[in-house]
C-alpha cells in the first residue's frame, strides 16, 4: 500500500471535538471555546461561531452545524435550537442524533439511563436504564440509519455495548458482542462495517466486523506489525478503504479495510519518551487528526495520509 505522512498543521488540544454534519460534501466539527461554540472546516480553522449563556467549562456533545447544539456544562444539559433549553441536573456524558431527536446516556449511580428527548423542548420521550457500575458512555451512530452503538466503558470491569434503534419515539436496546469487551473506534462511512479495538486488559488484537450480522470478517494481531505493548484504545476510518489504529508506545499502524497490509507511519512524537496517541478524528479527504499528549503537553497533528 505505500502510505507516507505528511503533517500539515500542529494545533492546541482539541479534546471536545463533535462532528457537526458536512457542508458541501466536507465535514464540519464543533467545539466550545472562550464562551462559544465555534463551527470549524475540516482542517479545523473556525468558520462562524454562536455564543451561547453558557459556562466556560462547557464541552459539545453533538451538534448539526450551529443550528442545533448539545452541551454539557456545569448547570446541566444544554439544548440549543431556535431556543436554548437548560436540564438542570442533568449530567449528560454522550448524546447522539437520531430519527430527528437526541438520544442521552446519564449516569446515575449504579447505573447508566439512555433517554430519547425531543430536540426543540427537550421533552422526554423514553427513558431505559442499564445497570453500568462507574461507567463512561459514548454514543457511536450509524452514518445512514438511526441506530447506534452505546459503549459502556466500566474501568477493570470492562464494556458493555448495545445497538439503540430509534422508532416512533421509542428506544429499542440489543446487547451486542456480549463478554468480549468491545471498544467501538467507528462505523466505516459505507455503515457496512465496524472496526473495534482492543479494551486495555487484552491488548493484542484489532478485530474488523461486518454490520449488522457483527461477523468477524477479519483480525490484526500485534504481532504482525511487531507491537509489544499491544493496541491502544484509538481507532477511526480513514475513508471506506483505510483504517489507522495505534500500537501502544509504538507507532500509528494504517491497514486496509481487511486489516491486511499493514504500515507504520512515521510521526513527529516520541512515543518512547512518553509520547501517546489519545484520539483519532477521521477529517475527510485522507486527513485525520491525531490527539497526541506528550511529556511537553497535549497537542493535535492535522496528518494527510497519502497512498504510492
Amino acid at each position: 500500500m505505500l502510505i507516507s505522512a505528511e503533517v500539515i498543521d500542529v494545533l492546541d488540544p482539541m479534546s471536545g471535538l463533535a462532528l457537526a454534519g458536512e457542508v458541501g460534501g466536507r465535514a464540519t466539527f464543533a467545539l466550545w471555546r472562550d464562551g462559544a461554540a465555534r463551527l470549524l472546516d475540516d482542517r479545523l480553522g473556525e468558520n462562524s461561531k454562536r455564543e451561547l449563556p453558557v459556562e466556560d467549562e462547557a464541552r459539545v456533545l453533538a451538534a448539526s452545524g450551529l443550528d442545533l447544539l448539545v452541551l454539557a456544562s456545569a448547570d446541566g444539559l444544554v439544548i440549543a435550537g431556535a431556543e436554548v433549553v437548560t436540564m438542570p441536573g442533568m449530567p449528560a456524558d454522550a448524546v447522539a442524533l437520531l430519527g430527528g431527536s437526541l438520544v442521552i446516556a446519564v449516569p446515575d449511580g449504579e447505573r447508566h439511563r439512555l433517554l430519547m428527548l425531543d430536540s426543540a423542548t427537550g421533552t422526554v420521550l423514553d427513558d431505559q436504564a442499564i445497570d453500568a457500575a462507574d461507567a463512561r458512555a459514548f454514543l457511536h451512530p450509524h452514518p445512514d440509519e438511526d441506530t447506534a452503538i452505546l459503549e459502556l466503558a466500566m474501568g477493570q470491569d470492562g464494556v458493555l455495548a448495545f445497538r439503540v434503534d430509534a422508532k416512533e419515539s421509542r428506544l429499542h436496546l440489543t446487547e451486542i458482542l456480549a463478554g468480549e469487551d468491545p471498544v467501538i473506534a467507528g462505523f466505516s462511512p459505507s455503515g457496512n462495517r465496524l472496526l473495534v479495538t482492543p479494551y486495555p486488559s487484552d491488548p493484542q488484537t484489532v478485530r474488523m466486523l461486518s454490520w449488522p450480522d457483527l461477523t468477524e470478517i477479519s483480525r490484526l494481531d500485534a504481532s504482525e506489525v511487531d507491537a509489544e505493548y499491544g493496541f491502544g484504545l484509538a481507532g477511526c476510518w480513514i475513508n471506506d478503504d483505510r483504517v489507522a489504529v495505534y500500537a501502544t508506545e509504538d507507532a500509528l499502524i494504517v491497514a486496509d479495510e481487511n486489516l491486511d497490509s499493514p504500515e507504520r507511519i512515521a510521526l513527529p512524537i516520541d512515543f518512547r519518551d512518553e509520547g501517546e496517541i489519545e484520539s483519532l478524528t477521521p477529517l475527510g479527504s485522507g486527513t485525520v487528526a491525531v490527539g497526541a499528549w506528550t511529556p511537553a503537553g497535549r497537542l493535535t497533528l492535522l496528518v494527510r495520509l497519502i497512498e504510492g
